[in-house]
């Protein structure tokens, strides 16, 4: 596996990729609000996207997205 300097999509920084676009810590910034909703919903399952929204901070508009995109579930 050759890494290779790309420069990020989101920050321009310049970063060393395996095959991502997105430097490490643009990545952990987009992930930070799916990871607070995704803990959040493990200690709350049923809640609604807005106490979720509420509770984490995460806009509704995200999580609907997060739904959307099948990353996350309503059980």
């Amino acid at each position: 596996m050759t890494k290779t300097l790309e420069n990020c999509i989101v920050c321009g920084k310049l970063f060393r990729s395996n095959e991502g676009v997105i430097c490490q810590s643009c990545l952990e910034d987009k992930e930070s609000p799916y990871q607070k909703v995704k803990d959040y919903l493990f200690f709350h399952r049923g809640a609604s996207v807005f106490e979720v929204s509420e509770a984490t901070g995460v806009e509704v508009k995200l999580i609907l997205k997060y739904l959307k995109e099948g990353r996350i579930t309503v059980l």
